[in-house]
């Protein structure tokens, strides 16, 4: 009779798991370090007091919009920004922010200007496929919403 024949450790799949696990943990490790060494937080500000007291006046300017029942419907789609406010208002310009999810320096910040049938337009730079917060605003009142790419979006006060 012949012994069975064992084979080296290894030739095994198990113990190359078991160092798989703790290696694939390192490698993700090293590289969040990378990430969180390339891109600074945008989030800290040395002004979070003026800043906070800024809240008080969005707050008055979305409360001045529901008073005025404004809301608008906005679409996005090649190059080209509309917007259909459900109420005529005097401005002739309208100023619109992008605000990225992710990165601050992506913001983007249009002003858009009434066109003949009343709406508003604008060009607009390529936008990345992700989720921005809208706001939508002039000196007296504000609307916001979360455009997701490729849908129609409706601005509302206090969103």
């Amino acid at each position: 009779m012949h012994p069975a024949a064992t084979r080296p450790w290894y030739r095994e799949p198990w113990p190359w798991f078991l160092i798989a696990l703790p290696l694939i943990a390192v490698l993700a490790s090293v590289y969040t370090i990378y990430l969180a060494s390339r891109t600074p937080d945008s989030l800290v500000t040395d002004h979070y007091y003026k800043k906070g007291l800024a809240v008080g006046g969005d707050i008055q300017r979305e409360r001045h919009a529901e008073a005025l029942r404004l809301s608008g419907q906005m679409s996005i789609a090649a190059g080209r920004i509309e917007l259909h406010l459900n109420q005529k208002i005097a401005q002739d310009t309208l100023h619109l922010m992008l605000r990225h999810p992710l990165s601050q320096q992506k913001d983007v910040q249009i002003d858009l200007h009434r066109n003949a049938s009343g709406d508003y337009s604008a060009f607009s730079p390529p936008l990345e496929a992700v989720r921005y917060r809208v706001h939508l605003e002039t000196a007296d009142w504000r609307l916001a919403g979360v455009w997701v790419p490729g849908k129609v979006l409706t601005l509302e006060p206090g969103v």
